[in-house]
């Protein structure tokens, strides 16, 4: 092989659209023992394409792949890494951003624990560094808090920071085990891996990664990227809960939540009746129907809290050993 670190085969894959400005760059940057850069064009509008294919020229141990249509930068990862299960032998498959907004240098830290740690997916977080908040921009800061602790409930990570950075180190065998239809492939894509990664009792750990935005400007829209974000974070939820609680194995998890999520059903359904004939009938509730509508209430945040926790708890045994 080219290079291989610690007797390990590695590739690393980097989605690219219209990246025609920062391509060469990252490329240039990756460290030598990566045996493998497979980058995968996105169906860009711009001279990305014809960029990779000069660097090629110079590069052996670059791949390029060119998606026919735009997939997103989920799609675009998928297409890398079912390239690097069928035409490589890499154990180590890599994520690396085209825009230059990671610092491949701390690649080789993140290998070391992803082999010392016996983990499954090594994640990049700038979030255990001082500095990083205040290096990043406002919306940025906002937008990351938010998401990040949404999808701790949707993933069952609960000690993972940094959702929306997805750069790091994945296994070969757990991306094999991932069912790829239940991922997103927009914007979307790092909080659905997860939820994906969670069902198939995936060891993810954190490396602290400093801040690096490079000279690109993010295209990002706050407000629709936060709606797409939180309907995958609501479906991964739920699908997580039915996969690892229910259909794997009938959970008290699963109990607690389900019925606590009946009595809230019940709950409202009796404060609605109550309005009506307030609204309508002119009658007002006694204090023996308000409770009728009160106590079903209370059981169902008690059941849900008590689930929750469970969950919380439960965080260790979704890694495997």
């Amino acid at each position: 092989m080219r290079g291989m670190y610690r007797k390990l085969e590695t590739a690393v894959v980097i989605p690219c659209y219209n990246e025609e400005k920062m391509i060469t760059k990252t490329i240039k940057k990756l460290p030598k023992y990566i045996d493998h850069v497979i980058a995968v064009n996105d169906a860009s509008t711009d001279d990305t394409i014809r960029v990779l294919n000069k660097l090629k020229k110079q590069n052996d141990r670059l791949i390029v792949v060119d998606n026919e249509t735009n997939q997103g930068v989920g799609g675009a990862l998928i297409a890398g890494y079912n390239y690097a299960i069928e035409h490589t032998k890499a154990t180590a498959i890599g994520i690396v951003a085209g825009d230059d907004q990671f610092d491949s240098s701390y690649l080789e830290a993140m290998l070391d624990d992803f082999i010392d740690q016996s983990a499954d997916y090594v994640k990049a977080s700038r979030f255990f560094h001082r500095e990083a908040f205040k290096t990043m921009p406002k919306y940025r800061q906002f937008g990351n808090i938010f998401i990040s602790l949404l999808t701790k409930f949707s993933t069952g990570y609960y000690s993972i920071t940094d959702i929306t950075n997805g750069c790091g180190w994945l296994r070969r065998d757990i991306i094999e085990k991932v069912d790829f239809s239940i991922v997103e492939k927009r914007y979307d894509y790092e909080t659905s891996m997860l939820t994906a990664l969670s069902i198939v009792n995936a060891k993810v750990i954190d490396h602290a990664v400093p801040a690096h935005y490079g000279d690109e400007k993010s295209t990002i829209k706050l407000i629709p990227t936060a709606w797409r974000n939180l309907k995958a974070v609501w479906k991964g939820f739920w699908r997580r809960i039915y996969y690892k609680y229910v259909l794997y194995g009938f959970h008290p998890v699963a109990l607690f939540l389900f019925t606590g999520m009946f009595f809230l059903i019940i709950s409202l359904l009796i404060a609605g009746f109550l309005l009506c004939v307030k609204l309508f009938a002119h009658q007002s509730p006694t204090a023996g129907s308000v409770m009728l509508a009160v106590l079903p209430f209370v059981l169902s945040v008690q059941l849900v809290l008590t689930a929750l926790t469970i969950d919380v708890s439960n965080e260790s045994n979704n890694f495997k050993k």
